[in-house]
């Protein structure tokens, strides 16, 4: 073997060691791994099949819950960002057919509490919130014109307005204690199937309607009346 090849075939070598060291030691999967971990789901691709909008939730270790905000990447993935960021979080984005929406829903603070539908305009501009709904919102769907959504809204929890109940003793006055929470009926359970991730308990009496809510004048028609969901 000449000199150069002896030389080349060396420095192959040391490139390749270089490499392996270079690389960080394995070890095993710990639990405090998990948080590191971004899940990525719901995928909606936009009517002129340009962008994709998806939601990626991560774990917020200190204030200890999952947040979830919407990601908008393009078809080439040259550009990949994120296009919202409260605090509350967000998820179900959905593209208006005329593609000049995007949607989502989120509980962030608006005119409403819970969970409601918010619109963000393509051209550019904050998100509004459109619904102003009491009950949970569950599933949602636009109408082929733009102009209309199906909703799928469950009765609201009748105590998830109650004032609290005031404490014994007081009169009222200024130096009178603050009010207690009221203390919450206790759940009766008379179904086999009594309980549903993200919705909760499922409670007697409260079942999920459809509805069909118009965007502009926000009038909300209820479409089914059963005592099934």
């Amino acid at each position: 073997m000449s000199i150069k090849k002896a030389l080349q075939t060396f420095f192959l070598i040391l490139a390749s060691l270089s490499a392996v060291f270079a690389q960080p030691a394995r070890r095993p999967f710990k639990l405090d791994d998990l948080a590191r971990l971004r899940d990525v789901r719901d995928p909606q691709i936009s009517p002129d099949g340009q962008w994709v909008a998806y939601v990626v939730s991560t774990i917020d270790v200190k204030e200890d819950k999952s947040v979830s905000h919407i990601w908008l990447v393009s078809y080439d993935g040259k550009t990949d960002r994120q296009i919202t960021f409260s605090q509350e979080g967000e998820g179900s984005p959905r593209w208006s057919p005329d593609g000049k929406y995007l949607s989502f829903t989120s509980s962030r603070p608006g005119t409403a509490k819970g969970s409601q539908l918010w619109l963000l305009d393509r051209s550019g501009g904050e998100a509004m919130q459109l619904t102003e709904l009491k009950g949970r919102l569950q599933g949602y769907e636009w109408s082929p014109d733009s102009k209309r959504f199906a909703l799928v809204i469950g009765d609201p929890d009748p105590e998830a307005d109650a004032a609290p109940a005031p404490a014994e003793g007081a009169g009222g006055g200024a130096g009178a204690p603050a009010a207690r929470p009221k203390a919450p009926k206790p759940i009766v359970i008379d179904r086999y199937h009594f309980k549903q991730d993200v919705q909760g308990y499922l409670l007697s009496g409260r079942h999920s309607y459809i509805y069909l809510f118009d965007a502009a004048t926000k009038k909300l028609d209820r479409l089914t009346a059963s005592k099934w969901d």
